[in-house]
């Protein structure tokens, strides 16, 4: 059944009752004194260009995509950001005047603030990227652009070889073999896939080769320790961050397409952590 929207943002993705989402957008809200109705949408798996054509013929302005439909946003929109374009991946749609539906990516640009906020992160970094999904695709092109060297490690060989393919233009990107993960060392390992797919790797990323990388799981949790994270903890990790920063980062970028203007993004990541 579509859902009859009374608030002209939202989120939508499955699964969906974790997302903290519109807290984060009513705290920019109540920074920026604009009136800014958020919520969230579960939608089934199969019918999420139905769901959003729903959402912008009724009350919609703008939209946040997350997992698993951020590759499906993309083949929908009718115009992209150059950001979205180079991705081929859209987490944030926008109503035009004209009534089309533009189609951006901020996720590279949540994620690179982060990494530097964190000081996790320097030019010419080797930078090791687990998962090759629509996740791992909209902060590639922030990471390359910022003169990173990536490799990109996924279970599914083909799919690794596709995003390869699509980014080795922008900088310098190849795949990594679970064979040299074990012999390998990087400056940052990112995990860019759902916690149950990584699971085979983990114990193929040696500690003593990378005791002093930075470990960042997009995904995020409570209390900062995402199944990726207390793994790498229990290893021996130093230097480790969830994706709280990444995710208030994006959603900043977002709130910034459909209003103009930039939230502050300490006092909401800071907010977040309290809570």
């Amino acid at each position: 059944m579509l859902k009859k929207h009374s608030s002209e943002f939202s989120v939508f993705g499955n699964p969906i009752n974790h997302t903290k989402s519109p807290y984060i957008h009513l705290l920019f809200a109540q920074q920026t004194n604009i009136v800014h109705k958020y919520d969230y949408t579960l939608v089934p798996f199969n019918q999420f260009r139905k769901f959003i054509t729903n959402f912008f013929a009724y009350k919609g302005i703008g939209a946040n995509i997350t997992i698993p439909f951020k590759e499906e946003a993309f083949l929908i929109s009718d115009e992209l950001t150059d950001h979205a374009k180079a991705s081929r991946s859209v987490n944030t749609f926008k109503k035009l005047k004209n009534g089309k539906i533009l189609g951006d990516n901020t996720d590279g640009k949540g994620i690179l603030y982060d990494l530097k906020r964190l000081k996790f992160i320097k030019k010419y970094d080797d930078v090791l990227v687990i998962g090759a999904g629509g996740a791992a695709r909209g902060i590639i092109f922030s990471l390359l652009s910022y003169g990173c060297n990536i490799l990109i490690l996924n279970r599914t060989i083909d799919r690794a070889i596709k995003l390869v393919s699509d980014f080795k233009r922008f900088g310098s990107i190849s795949i990594l073999s679970e064979k040299e993960l074990e012999h390998s060392s990087f400056n940052v390992i990112i995990n860019a896939a759902a916690n149950v797919e990584i699971n085979r790797y983990w114990s193929s990323i040696s500690f003593s080769k990378n005791k002093t990388a930075y470990f960042y799981d997009i995904n995020y949790s409570n209390n900062m320790h995402t199944p990726f994270l207390s793994w790498c903890i229990s290893c021996g990790a130093l230097m480790f961050s969830d994706g709280i920063g990444m995710l208030v980062s994006q959603a900043a970028c977002s709130f910034y397409l459909w209003h103009g203007i930039l939230p502050n993004i300490e006092p909401v990541i800071f907010q977040l952590r309290q809570n």
